[in-house]
């Protein structure tokens, strides 16, 4: 539970897809995040994006990918579903596992804020310049 227990609002669960290092799921859930893998939950690798979309939104969790053809082949899928997505840039297609998790680390805490204050922008991107820059969080158009 982040925040004041007595508020009533739970963490979210966190789904990191294949595209990102596993390892960053494991770092970030041992402090404190209610984070879990497409193998951890689907007992399989390989998953197709479609039927991730389905599980999120059954589950009401933030898919966290880096999936740069996703918003374009889902586009409507991920419109329609009301599901939450943290797209996270890799410039030029690669980023190390220490890198994601650094990003996602300094997102996370900014992602979660803004759903609560603003719960009807579902996605968001995150993204960092260099290896020393402040990661940067925003909304995502789909």
């Amino acid at each position: 539970m982040i925040g004041n227990p007595d508020s009533g609002r739970r963490e979210p669960l966190f789904l990191l897809d294949e595209s990102l290092a596993p390892v960053v799921a494991r770092s970030l859930a041992l402090v404190g995040y209610n984070i879990s893998t497409i193998s951890d939950e689907f007992g399989r690798t390989g998953v197709k994006d479609p039927e991730i979309i389905a599980w999120c939104k059954l589950n009401d969790a933030v898919w966290i990918h880096a999936d740069d053809s996703a918003k374009r082949e889902h586009k409507k899928l991920l419109q329609t579903s009301g599901i939450r997505t943290l797209w996270i840039y890799r410039k030029r297609g690669g980023m190390t596992a220490r890198e994601q998790l650094r990003i996602i680390s300094h997102a996370l805490p900014r992602l979660m804020r803004g759903y609560g204050e603003q719960p009807r922008i579902k996605h968001y991107r995150a993204s960092a310049v260099n290896e020393t820059s402040n990661p940067s969080l925003r909304r995502e158009t789909i």
